[in-house]
């Protein structure tokens, strides 16, 4: 049997490091949300969107079936800090409506949830 060639070895030596870094990353995000404080503010819906995620199974999009969606909305808080992008779930986004005021609620990065006043 013969050795793989290098740049193959290179090649799969360099996605499983990138695979890791991102993994580590990941995980380093979910403790901090994990430890950080639930925080409330006063916001205003500003955008909403929907799109298609990506499919990763091909790149042909010759037949669409049933392609998944993500929902992402704008909130502005009333503070005057930087607006915050989202992303919700399908139920979550059909009940926000651009122009509500409420309440946001975020756990580090992570969304919890927002009540309209």
């Amino acid at each position: 049997m013969s050795k793989p060639p290098l740049f193959f070895v290179i090649f799969l030596a360099i996605v499983a490091i990138l695979a890791s870094r991102q993994f580590i990353k990941q995980r380093r995000e979910s403790e901090v949300n994990d430890a950080s404080p639930i925080r409330t503010m006063l916001v205003e819906v500003k955008n909403k969107r929907d799109f298609p995620s990506p499919n990763r199974r091909s790149r042909q999009r010759e037949e669409i079936v049933a392609e998944d969606m993500k929902y992402e909305v704008l909130f502005h808080p009333l503070n005057g800090a930087g607006d915050l992008t989202v992303v919700v779930k399908e139920r979550e986004y059909q009940q926000i409506n651009v122009g509500a005021q409420g309440e946001l609620r975020m756990q580090g990065t992570r969304y919890i949830g927002f009540t309209p006043k």
